[in-house]
């Protein structure tokens, strides 16, 4: 067996093409494979798939492909150009790698699973690829998965903003609460930026049966807009964000009243009004209630924010949430603490979507644990070039898409 019947058999070129020559450099570093095609064939037209006459050949390109040991191999050939009765004269379909790559779609399999992996430094040391033909397998791999997936868009949709960078870029997350992944990225935050998404999309989101979000009037009124018969669910964590920050001014304030022996007390222990009930660990219990005799005003507040916490137990039926909040509402507007009183009546304007997301038991978890991932993303890049280099790599690690070039 010659070099061209092994690299034929090893290859695997399909019809019609075949192994012509080959050439391995003297260091053994780097071996060349030429492929030629048998005369006559008709090869498909890209656009429409039908065979058509070659018109011509273009000049000779080259494609990195799997190496050969530890010898970095390359495939030569001279694309034809067929004549399409309907799309004039246009590169003949070429199987071995897809328009415009460097690299064969054998080695873009390769490399999406190296990216996968591991970050985009170590990915190119192991491959012995740049940075930038990386980018670009990235960037193809996920305009393939988002064309093979559509417009579809998930029943439970989650919705929340992500500040990618300094200077107060933002990009608006949207989520698929039930398949836990990002469904896709938008540009900024702003209404008349992340309206066009929803513009284009306006007849697949009536598929939309629950949204997930926090209390931004911004998104409200987008989702009322474009997907009215969608629930909207407030989510749990910035609701109890809005109770927790009530208890910390209430903190500062009761904190700045006191004298200097009470205040140095409760400087030592005033992060112990952070821990939920059950989390606060058992060596800290009596310290706790020493500092709840001192702080009078925040251990009250402490002990409404816990009791709205019971909201989200599962324990309540759907008829006893509703008169639970009331009873709530009614403690914590009666306590004479301002900002205890500030952050109730905030969550009774939007009572409607924390019950729906009670009854719906949805949140934005999925999302929140997706931004952190974000986040990892970012830091394992050490940034990027740009918001649609980190758009990409965000779909391309957190959208579960199809991203696998064709091997047909």
């Amino acid at each position: 067996m010659n070099l061209e019947q092994f690299y034929q058999r090893v290859i695997n070129p399909p019809p019609p093409w075949r192994v012509s020559r080959v050439a391995i450099s003297d260091d053994c570093t780097r071996v060349d494979v030429w492929l030629e095609h048998d005369s006559g064939y008709r090869f498909l037209c890209p656009e429409c798939r039908k065979p058509c006459p070659t018109y011509d050949h273009t000049e000779e390109r080259v494609w990195r492909h799997l190496d050969t040991c530890d010898s970095q191999t390359y495939l030569h050939a001279r694309l034809p150009r067929v004549n399409c009765s309907e799309h004039k004269i246009k590169n003949g379909y070429f199987p071995i790698a897809e328009p415009g790559a460097s690299l064969t779609s054998k080695m873009e399999v390769l490399c999406i699973r190296q990216l996968l992996a591991c970050n985009r430094t170590n990915a190119s040391e192991l491959l012995g690829v740049s940075w930038d033909i990386l980018q670009g397998v990235q960037t193809r791999a996920v305009k393939r998965g988002l064309e093979r997936r559509g417009d579809a868009v998930p029943e439970k949709m989650g919705i929340d903003e992500k500040q990618v960078f300094a200077r107060h870029k933002y990009f608006t997350i949207i989520t698929d609460i039930a398949g836990q992944c990002v469904h896709d990225v938008i540009d900024q935050r702003a209404i008349d930026k992340i309206s066009p998404w929803f513009e284009q999309r306006r007849d697949s989101l009536d598929a939309v049966k629950t949204l997930a979000m926090d209390m931004s009037a911004g998104y409200a009124s987008v989702a009322g807009q474009y997907m009215p018969s969608a629930e909207i669910c407030f989510d749990h964590f910035h609701i109890m964000q809005v109770v927790q920050n009530a208890v910390d001014k209430t903190r500062k304030d009761e904190q700045a009243a006191m004298d200097d022996e009470e205040r140095k007390a409760m400087f030592a222990s005033r992060y112990l009004f952070l821990y939920g009930r059950e989390n606060l660990p058992e060596k800290h219990k009596d310290r706790f209630e020493k500092v709840k005799a001192v702080a009078v005003k925040t251990a009250k507040a402490w002990a409404i924010k816990e009791q709205i916490r019971d909201l989200w137990s599962g324990k309540l039926s759907e008829e006893e949430v509703s008169a639970f909040f009331q009873k709530w509402y009614w403690w914590a507007t009666h306590s004479r603490l301002k900002h205890m009183i500030s952050a109730a009546r905030t969550l009774k304007r939007h009572l409607g979507g924390i019950l729906a997301a009670v009854r719906n038991r949805i949140s934005n978890a999925v999302t929140e644990g997706l931004n952190n991932k974000i986040e990892s993303i970012k830091r394992a890049a050490c940034g990027f070039k740009n918001k649609e280099a980190f758009r990409n790599a965000i779909l391309f690690h957190c959208a579960k898409l199809d991203l696998m070039p064709s091997m047909s």
